[in-house]
Order: C-alpha cells, then structure tokens, then sequence
C-alpha cells in the first residue's frame, strides 16, 4: 500500500512535468511556424520590455533594459499579449500643451502655426497633427502628434527632444503661459498644514 501511494505521487510529479514540458514544446513550434517575433526584436510581454536574444524549445530570453536576462517559458510567450515593437511601422509622439486659460484666440492660432511649421520641416516627421483640443476655465489644450519611421529609441527620444524646444521657444516668443497647476500646501515646523495661494507652472 505504502509502495503504490509512493509510486502513485512520483507518477503524478512525472505527469506534471512532462505536461509542462510538452506544452512549452508544443509553444516553441507555434512559435517557429507562425513567427510572431524573432531574435533581435524588442517585445513587451506583460511587464516584462527588451530584445529577444535566444528562441530555444523550452523558452525564451529577453535582455531587459536592465540588461538582465529574463528566460520566459515559450507557452507564456504564447498565451500572453505579445507587443513586438520591431515590426510597427511607425512610431507615435504625442505632446499636450496645457496653456493659460487667459490665452488669446490669436496668439493660440499662432502659435498652432508654428507648431505645424515646425513638424512639416522636420524630415524626420512622416505626419502630424496640431488642434485646439480642450478649453475650461483652468487652460486651453493644444494637443499635438506626429509620427516617425520605425527607429531606435535613442533616435526618437532625441526627435521628442528637438520638437518639444521648438515647442517651448514659440510659446516663449508669443509670451504664452502654461496653465496653472494644483495648490501648494506649506507644512509649518508645528506641524499644521497652511495652505498657500502660489501654484505649481
């Protein structure tokens, strides 16, 4: 009785475990066939973000942008939302200029033409748009986006950085304000909290 109780636990561990393995094999080859990514590509699964260096039969691994490397099983890698960043064909940028609520109507008009100037002369920009989105008693919102090719994130990151000076010197020439933010509450050495009537730009 002890001895079939015995046998009938490691069967069962045995069973567990070629079950894993067999479905993660079973993975490796939708993988292969289908080819949703491949080595090289940056993917996000999950919280999981970097390039896939290795595909092998059991799982994957990702080097994060941590530069650790995370080894998912393959059958994760197909169950999960896999979001191949490689293969987008554009990249989107988006830039939300809160104003100041006592911006003129002109100045907001110039201002949405030299943002669209701007992004029409950058090289870099495939299209874009530029609308007067939002208004309420606290700003007005011009809401921007434009899109690149696909490219490496250093690229972008340093087209984002070009367009949003371009962005903060012509609100500077038109001597536009950004909107007001919350209320700033001033902890006392005492402990009470006063509230102040100075705002967060």
């Amino acid at each position: 009785s002890s001895l079939l109780t015995g046998l009938s636990i490691v069967g069962a561990a045995l069973a567990l475990a070629a079950k894993e393995s067999i479905e993660n094999l079973i993975s490796s080859f939708i993988i292969f066939f289908d080819e949703p990514f491949g080595t090289g590509d940056l993917v996000k699964v999950g919280s999981i973000q970097g390039t896939i260096e290795h595909i092998g039969l059991r799982s994957t691994r990702i080097r994060s942008a941590d530069k650790t490397l995370v080894t998912v099983p393959n059958k994760q890698m197909v169950d999960s939302q896999v979001d191949n960043w490689t293969r987008r064909i554009e990249r989107r940028a988006e830039s939300k200029l809160e104003l100041s609520a006592q911006t003129s109507t002109s100045k907001l008009v110039a201002l949405q033409d030299k943002v669209k100037t701007a992004l029409t002369a950058n090289k870099d920009i495939l299209r874009s748009t530029v609308y007067f989105s939002e208004i309420s008693k606290s700003g007005k919102i011009l809401l921007i986006e434009y899109f690149t090719a696909p490219c490496a994130i250093e690229a972008f990151s340093q087209i984002k950085e070009e367009m949003n000076l371009v962005f903060s010197k012509s609100m500077e020439e038109l001597n536009i304000d950004m909107a007001a933010g919350s209320q700033v509450t001033i902890i006392s050495d005492a402990g009470a909290q006063v509230p102040s009537s100075s705002s967060i730009i």
